[in-house]
């Protein structure tokens, strides 16, 4: 019987500094009456929890079963300057979605490397563009070159069994079948980790992942 795998990521260390963006006048625009943003690279709580880490089944899945991609695209958005989400995965094959939802001209570039990489320009007012991604990748950083803060990151998977942290650092991976799995988590500052874990028909809850600043683990 399926079962989710939920738990918490943290930071051991102190809560980063987040500076203030260098937003371009007609970003700045985009703020009037609100507060401008800061930097996202790291968002910890006071609390130490980390958001925007994704969270996958790295190795387990039997390695003969396909999964069907949704049929639902992906969605990347362009509000007030910031993409949005930072990170998600999707699937091989799945439509992914590029939208501005700005008064003013994005384009969105991608640095991929196992899948052609491009470079789309998206004025104020065009449709949104579609891409698809025939080879698994992940991270695959995603750039507008006219506001060059703006970063998204995605991870192109061959299974659902992945999650993004949320503002409390938690996640679930939904629906995996039982068994030993090695569960690996990414962040675009703090790197890499892993773990094995076992699941059983009741799930997994408590995981617990916990960064050190700045960490960077390579693993095969």
């Amino acid at each position: 019987m399926a079962a989710d795998v939920s738990g918490i990521i943290k930071l051991d260390g102190p809560q980063p500094k987040r500076p203030p963006l260098p937003l371009t006048p007609e970003s700045r625009k985009l703020y009037e009456g609100r507060p401008y943003p800061r930097d996202e690279v790291e968002l910890v709580s006071a609390k130490g929890e980390i958001q925007n880490v994704f969270v996958y089944i790295y190795k387990g899945l039997p390695t003969e079963k396909t999964y069907t991609a949704p049929e639902k695209p992906a969605l990347l958005d362009q509000q007030r300057s910031m993409f949005r989400p930072r990170i998600q995965g999707l699937f091989v094959g799945q439509d992914f979605a590029m939208r501005n939802s700005d008064p003013i001209i994005h384009n969105v570039r991608s640095l991929s490397q196992e899948n052609r990489p491009f470079n789309i320009a998206q004025p104020a007012g065009t449709p949104d563009r579609l891409k698809q991604f025939s080879d698994k990748e992940g991270p695959i950083e995603l750039r507008c070159d006219y506001h060059r803060w703006m970063r998204a990151f995605i991870f192109v998977m061959e299974h659902p069994f992945f999650a993004v942290t949320d503002s409390q650092g938690r996640f679930t991976i939904k629906n995996l079948p039982p068994g030993e799995y090695t569960l690996a988590t990414w962040h675009e500052s703090f790197g890499k980790n892993k773990q094995i874990i076992k699941v059983g028909g009741g799930g997994l809850k408590g995981v617990t992942f916990t960064y050190k600043p700045k960490q960077k683990l390579n693993f095969e």
